[in-house]
């Protein structure tokens, strides 16, 4: 399994709607992805910094860039909220998962 990291943010007032746009448009489009496991979206509460790792299957596809209309959109709704900037994306290996159960309010 591999792992797609993405950093950047949004305004610490925006964060909400950043969140909002990412379990609400983002999380949806990823799951009709080939290979999509799973993700996890961080945030900086006081800075709106943000970061999400999304695991995928196979190295070449966390290295892609999913193309279906969906996911555009959802990115075109986060580009409305986002600062703009962004580190560049990286890929990881994943050589150890463990969640025994996420609390409620993050699911």
């Amino acid at each position: 399994m591999y792992a797609q990291v993405v950093q950047g943010g949004a305004a610490p007032e925006k964060r909400d709607e950043m969140n909002a746009v990412v379990r609400e448009h983002l999380i949806p489009a990823l799951k009709q992805e080939a290979g999509f496991v799973g993700a996890v979206n961080l945030e900086n509460r006081d800075t709106g910094h943000g970061m999400m790792i999304t695991f995928w299957d196979t190295e070449a596809q966390a290295a892609g860039m999913p193309t279906s209309a969906a996911f555009l959109q959802a990115l075109g709704r986060i580009a409305t909220v986002s600062s703009g900037q962004r580190e560049p994306i990286g890929v990881w290996r994943v050589n150890v998962l463990e969640v025994d159960r996420a609390p409620k309010e993050v699911r």
